[in-house]
């Protein structure tokens, strides 16, 4: 178990080149100080005495500054080297211990304004260090539930093949991806907020709530029934668009794709203005693209959702994503976009999720930095119907 640091303890909370930036600041402040408490002294270009006068200087400055900001025990470290500065002049450059101590008017108001700067910014930054604590414990929570509300997707269903990850581009994320299995029958979504940050992490969270909620109060429903999975799924997205609407501010909202898949048959699909899904016709070795025609969740309370009828058959591989992955940009402002991703599902539509998920993801990152949530998820018809076995 990791020793915790105090709430508000700043230095410990620093890594150790911002700890050495921070006391190598102090350290700079105040070795000047040693020129001023010679600069009246003859002897005073003795160079070797007067770095190791200023080296010692700024050590001393540094170490009440580590004192005060992390342990008091240190201080008794400190008295010898102290008082060693003080009698220093009179020793090396042969004054009396008097004179050693006679500074004109213009050092002693340098070193006296040297000093209320440095409390200033002592106090500054142990004010603003607590805040930043703070904040960093927050945005350290907000990581952790981002991880427990879109953990990475790696199961098998009676149908499905699964694999997907959602990775954010900030502490918290605003992409969704999420799976829904009950008697046989599987759920895919997929949703962007928009915005970044912890903001759009909880307009994620409430959509994945909602969603959750909406299918634990419907009961499975099979697709191939007249007035059965294609009202509930049509339901369900026109129940999420209201309650964004209701929760989200102005200027935010939600891009969503789902697919249901029955224990056999067709697959449902209902898209809410997210970008196309693409599905890979394993019979055919072709590419088809699934496209959204409803306004993203949150723009008109009353919009209404309809789903579409999607033949799966075994083999048929679906990849949803965010536009995370196309909208990044090289070094020459070029956008990646969608056609290198088809290719890649096309050429390697046959292997392991896993390994397709590695490509896209590698030609991503290769193309150029991550800019935004970037979230992808892989799913393969394994069996056209319930007696099929697992794949």
């Amino acid at each position: 178990m990791t020793r915790q640091q105090p709430q508000g303890d700043l230095y410990g909370s620093l890594a150790l080149p911002m700890r050495i930036k921070l006391l190598g600041a102090v350290f700079f402040t105040f070795a000047p100080m040693s020129v001023l408490m010679i600069s009246h002294f003859e002897e005073r270009r003795s160079w070797p005495a007067m770095v190791a006068y200023m080296v010692l200087s700024g050590f001393t400055a540094a170490g009440w500054a580590y004192s005060f900001m992390r342990s008091r025990k240190f201080l008794w470290v400190l008295l010898p080297s102290q008082v060693l500065w003080f009698i220093l002049p009179a020793v090396v450059f042969r004054r009396d211990f008097r004179s050693g101590f006679t500074l004109s008017f213009e050092g002693v108001v340098c070193i006296a304004l040297i000093v209320v700067g440095y409390l200033l910014f002592i106090s500054y930054i142990r004010r603003e260090g607590a805040r930043s604590i703070r904040m960093r414990t927050e945005l350290a929570l907000a990581q952790q539930i981002h991880a427990a509300l879109i953990p990475p997707v790696a199961r098998t269903t009676p149908r499905l093949e699964l694999f997907g990850r959602s990775i954010a581009g900030a502490e918290m994320g605003g992409d969704l991806i999420d799976v829904v299995e009950r008697d046989g029958q599987t759920d895919v979504f997929i949703a962007d907020v928009s915005g970044h940050g912890v903001k759009a992490g909880v307009i994620m969270a409430v959509v994945k709530s909602a969603i959750r909620t909406r299918l634990r109060n419907d009961p499975p429903q099979s697709p191939l029934v007249k007035g059965g999975g294609g009202d509930v799924l049509s339901g369900l997205f026109t129940d999420v668009n209201r309650v964004v609407c209701e929760l989200a501010g102005p200027g935010m909202f939600v891009t969503a794709a789902g697919l249901r898949f029955a224990r056999e048959g067709d697959a449902l699909f209902c898209g809410a203005g997210h970008g196309p899904i693409l599905q890979f016709r394993a019979a055919a070795g072709d590419l088809q693209t699934l496209e959204s025609d409803h306004l993203p969740f949150g723009v008109v309370p009353d919009e209404a959702f309809a789903t579409k009828t999607v033949p799966a058959e075994p083999g048929d591989v679906f990849l949803l994503m965010t536009d995370g992955l196309t909208e990044v940009f090289d070094e020459e402002d070029r956008m990646l976009g969608q056609s290198p991703i088809e290719e890649l599902l096309r050429r390697h539509a046959h292997a392991p999720l896993g390994e397709i998920y590695e490509r896209i993801l590698a030609a991503v990152r290769a193309h150029g930095p991550q800019a935004d949530d970037q979230t992808l998820l892989l799913a393969r018809v394994v069996s056209g119907d319930e007696s099929s076995p697992r794949g």
